[in-house]
């Protein structure tokens, strides 16, 4: 098989987080946006064999998406970490960052789709998450040397299908 230079990838993307009005895009990001996914294993044996795996069983899936999002825009907090609110009044608006100690992140859920930049409008090349909860933490250096960050990890929940992710156009459908 002959080496096919054009399909090796590289560069920045965006992520688009919601849909409508409340869809969030981070174009500004501060060491790449990361995919991962972990799959858990339990291996299966036999009284019969022993410590010999006579099979491997896949127990759950995993999918996260970190997004080391730059722009600072405290009006985007309380959409992305939950037990935020925003406060407006007289002479502007605040965040409230409150424990957020048993609410359910799953209520907060919504579909993310990762566009790499190079591909932004091809959505063969789009990874989409179609529900996703945020766990976001703040991270602001005040320096010189330093970005304030704030360090969004979309992870992915099964949707009513299973699906936790979709590389390639979540458009196309079986024939």
């Amino acid at each position: 098989m002959a080496q096919d230079f054009k399909k090796i990838e590289i560069g920045p993307a965006i992520v688009e987080y919601g849909t409508g009005a409340d869809k969030i895009t981070f174009e500004t990001t501060i060491g790449g946006v990361v995919l991962n996914t972990e799959t858990t294993y339990r291996e299966q044996k036999t009284d019969q064999t022993g410590e010999t795996v006579v099979d491997k069983r896949i127990t759950g899936r995993n999918v996260s998406v970190q997004i080391p999002f730059a722009e600072y825009q405290i009006d985007i907090i309380p959409k992305i970490m939950t037990g935020a609110e925003i406060v407006t009044g007289t002479g502007g608006s605040k965040v409230l960052i409150k424990t957020g100690v048993g609410l359910s992140l799953l209520s907060t859920a919504k579909i993310a789709v990762i566009k790499p930049l190079a591909h932004k409008n091809d959505p063969d090349f789009w990874t989409t998450l179609p529900l996703a909860y945020s766990e976001t933490d703040i991270s602001y250096s005040y320096n010189n040397e330093n970005e304030r960050i704030t360090n969004v990890t979309l992870r992915s929940t099964p949707d009513e299908d299973g699906v936790v992710l979709i590389l390639g156009d979540d458009l196309i459908t079986a024939v």
